[in-house]
C-alpha cells in the first residue's frame, strides 16, 4: 500500500507541478480534512481529541494558557486568586456575548458547573475531570469560587480544558435525555460560530467578529469561513489536496510528507509536539499471556527496541530523545533515571534466564498512527526470536480491547491534546483506570500527592520520584517523540503560540 501511495503522489505531483495553489483565498474559506465525521460539536459528549478541534473553537473555557510563555492567562474569567490551600477566587470577564447575541452572565457559569457534576449527567471522563471539584459558590453576579475536595494545586490546569461553559437559556431547556442533541446547533461564545454540522458533507464556521476577549491563549480567528469536511483515507484528502478541493491535512506518515513536500504548490510544517509513542506492559496479568509480570521479561524487553532506528524509521525529522513520558515543555516533567539502552544480546539472555516461550505468539495492540511504531517494534523483536505481530484497531475497539488487558501495547499520548501539566500524565498512568496497567499503590499515592502539593519544587521531586521508579521497575516506556505534521497549500500560513498535537489551531491559521 505504501509504495502504490507513492507512485499516486509522484504521479500526481508530477502532473501537476506547475499548478498554482488552489486555497480559497478569494472567497476567505479554509477548507480542513477530518478523519473521523464530526456527530456534534460538543466538549462533554464529543471529546474526542480531533473534535477537540472544532469545539474549543465555538466554546470557550474559564481559564486559557499561554504556550509560549507558559502562564495561565484569562478566558471566560477576567482574573483569580487563591483563597486557601482548597478554594480560589474568580472574578468574571464583562461584556461577552453569546453567538446568539445574548450576554454571558454568572447564571451560565453556575448552570454549566451545575450540570457537569449532576450525578444523573453522563459523559466520558466525567470521573477524571470533575472528582476533584467539592462545591461551586457564587458569591454575588460577577464573583465565583471553586472549592476543591483536597489541595489542587493543578485547578488552572484543569480549568484550560474542562468544561466549556454553556448557555443557560438555551442548554437547560433541552430534556436532560437529550442534551447531547445541542451539540449539532451549539452556542458559544468561542472565536468561531457554528453555522452547520452534517456527519456527512460536513460543518461550516464562521468567524465570530463579537470575539473581543482573546488573548495569546486564544486569539480572535482570521480566516472568515472554516469548512470542515470528513475524509477518513488519507489517500483520498491527498487526492483532494492535489485537485485543489482541500486546503489543509494534518496526521501524515513519513513518506507523505515528504512526497507532498516535493509538490511546490505545498508546504509541509513538522513541528515537535507534546505526542509521543510508549510500550506498556501487562505486568500485573490481567490478560491470558503473564510473561509481563515477571519485570525481568519487561526490562528484557526494553533493551530489545532500537529507540534511534524508530525515530529514524517513523520520524526522523525530530531529533529529540525521550527519555520519560512526558515532554520537557509540560510543567512538573521531572525524571533523572533514563530508560534502558538498546542491546538485543542482552534482552535475549535476560528472557532466556526467566524462562520466557519464544514459541508462544504475541500480539501487540495498538491503533491510528502508532501503528506504524508498533510494526517497527515488532520487527526488532521478531529480530531475537520473539514472534511478535501487530493487532491494529479503530480507536474505540482499541479502548475495549486495553480495558479488557492485553499483554503488550504500543500507542501514543498527547498529555490531553496538550494540557500544561503534568498531573494529566500521571493520572493516565498510574492513577485507577484502564489504563493503568502497573496498579502499583506505591506510584498511584505519589500521583496523588504531587497532584495536591502546592509548593512548585516540592512538586517536581515527588514527580521525579514518581517516573524514576516507574522506569526502574520497568512499566513502561517511551518510545519517540512524534512530530505533528501539517500540509497546505502555499498560500496558506500556520501562525504558532500553541502546542496542539495536530501542529495548527483553526484560529492560528492565515492567508499568506
Amino acid at each position: 500500500m505504501r509504495n502504490y501511495k507513492t507512485w499516486l503522489l509522484g504521479a500526481a505531483a508530477a502532473l501537476l507541478v506547475t499548478t498554482p495553489g488552489f486555497a480559497q483565498k478569494s472567497k476567505d474559506t479554509l477548507r480542513v480534512g477530518f478523519y473521523q465525521p464530526l456527530q456534534l460539536i460538543d466538549a462533554f459528549f464529543a471529546a474526542s481529541p480531533e473534535s477537540s478541534l472544532a469545539y474549543k473553537m465555538v466554546f470557550d473555557t474559564l481559564v486559557n494558557y499561554d504556550a509560549t510563555k507558559r502562564e495561565y492567562v484569562p478566558g471566560l474569567a477576567a482574573s483569580w486568586k487563591r483563597i486557601d490551600p482548597l478554594t480560589m477566587e474568580f472574578k468574571l470577564r464583562k461584556g461577552v456575548k453569546w453567538h446568539d447575541g445574548q450576554p454571558l452572565t454568572m447564571d451560565d457559569v453556575e448552570y454549566t458547573y451545575g450540570f457537569m457534576t449532576n450525578p444523573k449527567v453522563r459523559y466520558r471522563f466525567k470521573a477524571t475531570r470533575i472528582s476533584w471539584i467539592d462545591k461551586f459558590i457564587r458569591v454575588d453576579d460577577e464573583t465565583f469560587r471553586i472549592k476543591s475536595k483536597r489541595p489542587q494545586a493543578v485547578m488552572l490546569a484543569d480549568m484550560t480544558l474542562f468544561p466549556s461553559i454553556y448557555p443557560k437559556h438555551i442548554h437547560d431547556k433541552i430534556p436532560l435525555t437529550d442534551k447531547a442533541s445541542f451539540g449539532k446547533n451549539p452556542i458559544g461564545t468561542g472565536p468561531y460560530k457554528a453555522v452547520s454540522i452534517n456527519p456527512s458533507t460536513g460543518a461550516k464556521l464562521v468567524k465570530n467578529e463579537d470575539f473581543k476577549h482573546g488573548t495569546a491563549g486564544k486569539p480572535a480567528g482570521i480566516i472568515k469561513n472554516v469548512f470542515i469536511r470528513p475524509i477518513p483515507s488519507e489517500q483520498t484528502q491527498i487526492a483532494e489536496m492535489l485537485t485543489g478541493n482541500l486546503d489543509l491535512m494534518y496526521n501524515m506518515d513519513k513518506e507523505t510528507a515528504l512526497q507532498m513536500a516535493g509538490n511546490p504548490s505545498f508546504k509541509v510544517d513538522v513541528q515537535d509536539s507534546v505526542s509521543f509513542a510508549f510500550m506498556m506492559f501487562d505486568s500485573k496479568g490481567r490478560s491470558p499471556n503473564k510473561a509481563f509480570v515477571n519485570p525481568k521479561v519487561r526490562r528484557a524487553f526494553m533493551h530489545a527496541v532500537n529507540r534511534k532506528a524508530l525515530r529514524a524509521f517513523v520520524h526522523p525529522e525530530i531529533k529529540r530523545t525521550l527519555d520519560t513520558v512526558c515532554h520537557p515543555w509540560v510543567n512538573g516533567c521531572e525524571s533523572s533515571v533514563p530508560s534502558p539502552e538498546y542491546d538485543p544480546a542482552k534482552a535475549k539472555k535476560m528472557l532466556q534466564e526467566a524462562g520466557y516461550d519464544f514459541s508462544q505468539p504475541l500480539s501487540i495492540t495498538t491503533w491510528g498512527e502508532a501503528k506504524l511504531t508498533a510494526e517497527a517494534v515488532a520487527g526488532q523483536l521478531r529480530q531475537i526470536g520473539i514472534k511478535a505481530s501487530v493487532q491494529g484497531l479503530t480507536f474505540g475497539a482499541f479502548l475495549k480491547e486495553r480495558g479488557k488487558g492485553v499483554p503488550l501495547i504500543v500507542t501514543l499520548w498527547d498529555n490531553a491534546v496538550g494540557q500544561p501539566d503534568i498531573d494529566t500524565t500521571a493520572a493516565y498512568f498510574f492513577l485507577p483506570s484502564g489504563r493503568n496497567y502497573n496498579k502499583d499503590p506505591e506510584l498511584e499515592e505519589l500521583a496523588r500527592t504531587g497532584r495536591g502539593e502546592l509548593d512548585p519544587a516540592k512538586r517536581g521531586a515527588i514527580y521525579k520520584k514518581l517516573f524514576d521508579t516507574s522506569t526502574e521497575r520497568s512499566y513502561l516506556m517511551p518510545l519517540i517523540p512524534l512530530p505533528a505534521i501539517v500540509a497546505h497549500q502555499r498560500n496558506v500560513k500556520l501562525v504558532g503560540g500553541h502546542k496542539n498535537p495536530k501542529g495548527f489551531e483553526v484560529n492560528r491559521v492565515a492567508w499568506n
